[in-house]
């Protein structure tokens, strides 16, 4: 602290002394937690917050108070470290050339004075993979090579389109692909990217990955973090797969309008590539820049047609932030946590953040988080309701046992059984415990389930140019939103149907087309052999027929098919565990209506467990005699059947018209 207490700092620290002494006092009690801020000399303190400390303070570290020793608030400063940063320059010159093979492209540098990050090309280009050459040079006549086996790619869904320049100054940068016998990619424009401050350290942030779902083309990482309201930086995989390409996309769950989602807050590809004999090139490491306020985060990693990756773990990072105040004298202060009723204080101190974050501090590392003693603990979600009103179930056709392995937050997926014998519109679900309903919240993420079918093909002796395969569904009514088609075959070009045949009572037989269009396929690099069929409905029954008219060509195969359909969640809370139930299959039930939904937001965000639906079992449902006949044949039999009996029993109680 000497530096800040020298002639030319002095009044400056008179100054902060004057804008921190509030004596004020505070009711430390209101505060959940506190730590030990031991100061071993009078001036400037910088406290670097601690996982701890973001986990206990409320979002955006509002709640930060700083106490002396007789509990008088001290005027405090929340910084974090500068964000590192690059300025992105258009070139003053942008030039292609097809060279043997090769596409060279050069750059005029705006500036070749100042260090060089990295280069960043545009293409329209869907699909390709390439290996680059990067070289600089002052005078566009003498270049020196950086490096050479560099991927360049855009394949379903991840992309890499920048190079590194490792900090080199430069008039002229030359990227060099190499295209061998495929054909050139056309290269638009390009970026120059400047280095503007120099990458501050990051701070390793515990975390697990608690949950992995596997979803059609597409893996489903909970990463939990050791804290909430984190600032991360980056999430960095770890992996030992030989060779891959990646797009992820990190998210968190959020509630806008009354609907739940999904936010993304930030996306990146990893992969590892090797080409041309280079050695294998990795990129692991996804940047981020958000607050992670909840504990959980979702990490979206897009396979495509691959198998999932094989991870053994993901790192994060998060930035540094710290809190400064001035000490008037050595000794113990305190730094509070946990009131998340307090708004961000408005102090004085703000009008000198640019010179103390330039004058030497003292550091301290705060102590433990320890409970705030007479401090009354506040139960977690203590605003969410458990129980609904009574609900007489006997009208419901489906009832099955909910499995549950500890209380609190549930996550309950619909199976596709539950999908298919629910309503369209779920407003028939309910969830049971000893007669009363259980409130929860509708989520429909943006994620979807898929089962593979094996297609049988069914050839039709009338049209024997028309191939047609049968296709048998897990559950009559499915709700499959499209069907992914193979086939081996690598040229061809035809139009598919997609229907189902329907045999009301009545007798008037019809085919229900859910799906149609052309299919084409060309033995060219980028090609896929899969075709999506978008449903234009929901299928009444489990069977459904493809079919296409080969002309006077062969007929082509028909590989697995993936049935896809959505992902369904019920979220809800419960103190117990067993005697829950699942309830559906009332056509005529009225959506239900829950005081939850006003605190859906907390609810949707909050660390779930896992629930999962028993076996089905629709004869456990307690029902009436009637129940699910309304409007069908059934009904309209048993129906006629109790008119002939109700008739003959007045018949027989009518008087015998006399004998002549």
């Amino acid at each position: 602290m000497k530096s800040l207490l020298r002639p030319d700092r002095l009044a400056l620290f008179l100054a902060l002394i004057g804008a921190s002494s509030l004596g004020a006092a505070l009711t430390p009690t209101e505060w959940s937690h506190r730590q030990l801020l031991h100061v071993t000399e009078p001036g400037l303190v910088r406290v670097e917050l601690t996982p701890a400390t973001f986990d206990s303070a409320s979002p955006q570290q509002a709640d930060l108070r700083v106490i002396d020793a007789h509990g008088l608030e001290i005027a405090s400063l929340l910084g974090e470290a500068p964000l590192p940063g690059n300025l992105t320059a258009a070139p003053t010159s942008f030039e292609v050339k097809l060279v043997a093979g090769t596409t060279v492209i050069t750059l005029a540098t705006p500036d070749k004075t100042r260090p060089l990050e990295s280069v960043s090309l545009s293409t329209p280009h869907p699909y390709f993979l390439r290996a680059a050459r990067v070289e600089v040079s002052n005078d566009g006549v003498k270049w020196t090579l950086l490096d050479e086996g560099l991927p360049l790619f855009r394949q379903w869904g991840a992309e890499k389109l920048d190079l590194p320049l490792t900090g080199h100054s430069a008039g002229f940068v030359r990227v060099v692909v190499t295209d061998g016998q495929a054909q050139a990619i056309p290269f638009t424009t390009g970026y120059l990217h400047y280095q503007s401050s120099s990458p501050s350290p990051l701070i390793p942030v515990g975390a697990q990955i608690t949950r992995r779902d596997e979803f059609a083309g597409e893996t489903v990482l909970t990463l939990t973090l050791d804290g909430s309201h984190l600032p991360l930086a980056a999430l960095e995989f770890e992996t030992n797969e030989p060779l891959f390409m990646r797009r992820v996309a990190v998210t968190i769950r959020e509630v806008r309008d009354g609907v739940s989602g999904e936010r993304t807050e930030g996306s990146g590809t990893i992969y590892r590539v090797a080409l041309n004999g280079a050695p294998p090139r990795t990129q692991l490491t996804v940047p981020l820049s958000f607050l992670a306020a909840p504990r959980e985060v979702l990490v979206h990693i897009y396979n495509g047609d691959s198998p999932p990756l094989a991870l053994t773990g993901v790192k994060a990072q998060r930035r540094s932030v710290d809190l400064e105040f001035v000490a008037a004298t050595a000794g113990d202060y305190f730094l509070l946590t946990g009131n998340p009723q307090a708004t961000a204080p408005q102090y004085d101190l703000a009008g000198f953040s640019s010179q103390m974050r330039e004058a030497r501090a003292t550091s301290v590392v705060p102590g433990d988080l320890e409970p705030m003693p007479n401090y009354q603990a506040r139960e977690s979600l203590p605003d969410v309701p458990l129980a609904g009103a009574p609900l007489d179930a006997t009208e419901w056709t489906e009832h099955r046992a909910i499995l549950m392995q500890r209380p609190g937050v549930q996550e309950l997926e619909l199976d596709l059984e539950a999908l298919a014998r629910s309503r369209p519109d779920f407003g028939d679900l309910r969830i049971l415990r000893a007669g009363n309903q259980i409130p929860y919240v509708l989520e429909q993420p943006a994620l979807a389930r898929s089962v593979a079918l094996v297609p049988t093909a069914t050839p039709d002796a009338k049209r024997p140019s028309v191939s047609v395969w049968q296709l048998h569904l897990p559950q009559a009514g499915a709700p499959i939103r499209r069907l992914v088609l193979t086939s081996s075959n690598p040229l061809f070009s035809r139009e598919f149907r997609v229907y189902e045949k329907i045999n009301p009572a009545d007798g008037q037989s019809y085919e229900n087309l859910l799906a149609s269009g052309s299919w084409s396929r060309k033995p060219e690099p980028g090609t896929t052999d899969k075709r999506i069929f978008e449903m234009t409905g929901r299928p009444q029954t489990d069977i459904l027929w493809i079919e296409t008219d080969n002309g006077d060509n062969p007929a082509i195969t028909l590989g697995t098919v993936q049935a896809v359909y959505p992902v369904v969640r019920l979220v809800y809370k419960v103190e117990e565990t067993d005697g829950t139930a699942l309830i559906y299959g009332r056509r005529s039930a009225n959506p239900p209506r829950y005081d939850l939904s006003l605190v859906a937001g907390k609810l949707l965000t909050a660390s779930r467990n896992v629930a999962t639906l028993s076996a089905g079992d629709p004869n456990s449902a307690p029902r009436s005699a009637f129940a699910g006949l309304k409007g069908g044949y059934i009904f309209w039999g048993v129906l006629g059947l109790v008119v002939i009996v109700l008739l003959a029993v007045v018949a027989k109680l009518l008087p015998k018209p006399p004998t002549t």
